[in-house]
């Protein structure tokens, strides 16, 4: 069963799917792709928290700066390995530099205007 937190990750999944043929990678697709990186925790994910805080594109090298929501979270090796395999979904790449930061500090504020 879908509901409206489904939504942006199901969109998210079909942009993806239907950009996988169209070139190499842009921020929007790698943003489309972080999207299903979903914070268990919370149930948003990643890029409408407010964690995805830099993308650099170098050819087929993406390096994603980002942080989560405490230092010490649990959750660091599984939301590291989404952010990884999410995207080297996106036609076009063939490296990703997870690139985990505390500063600045995430805070609450930082989350995308009607996630909830």
């Amino acid at each position: 069963m879908s509901g409206p937190r489904d939504e942006p990750f199901e969109s998210a999944l079909s942009r993806l799917d239907a950009g996988a043929d169209a070139g190499g990678p842009t921020d929007a697709r790698v943003r489309d792709a972080l999207r299903t990186v979903i914070d268990p925790e919370i149930g948003l994910d990643i890029v409408t928290l407010g964690l995805v805080y830099h993308l650099e594109i170098e050819g087929a090298t993406v390096k994603v700066t980002y942080s989560l929501t405490t230092p010490g979270c649990p959750l660091e090796e599984h939301i590291t390995n989404g952010v990884r395999n999410a995207v080297l979904r996106v036609g076009g790449v063939d490296a990703v530099e997870a690139n985990l930061v505390w500063e600045p500090a995430w805070h609450p504020g930082m989350i995308q205007e009607g996630a909830w």
